[in-house]
């Protein structure tokens, strides 16, 4: 994970039965002729250890939406696998 992407992390797992939390963010190339080249962020993935809960993925998939400025179709939460 880049250093963002573990800050998001870090911050998300405080909320209430998230648990750990890894996140993946993704990225489009913006910038016309007349500007500089950027990076937006597209699109966001989630896996943590209490995703398998529906209240606690609405309020990790809000989260993202509100701290990234995202469409609901453009984070996607899921349930971390438990390691053997």
């Amino acid at each position: 994970m880049t250093a963002e992407e573990k800050r998001i992390a870090g911050a998300l797992s405080q909320i209430q039965g998230a648990g750990q939390v890894r996140v993946t963010l993704y990225y489009a190339e913006t910038g016309g002729a007349f500007a500089a080249s950027q990076k937006q962020i597209t699109g966001a993935l989630a896996v943590a250890r209490g995703a398998g809960s529906a209240a606690v993925r609405l309020r990790l998939t809000e989260a993202l939406e509100t701290l990234l400025g995202l469409s609901p179709g453009s984070v996607l939460v899921l349930e971390m696998e438990d390691s053997p």
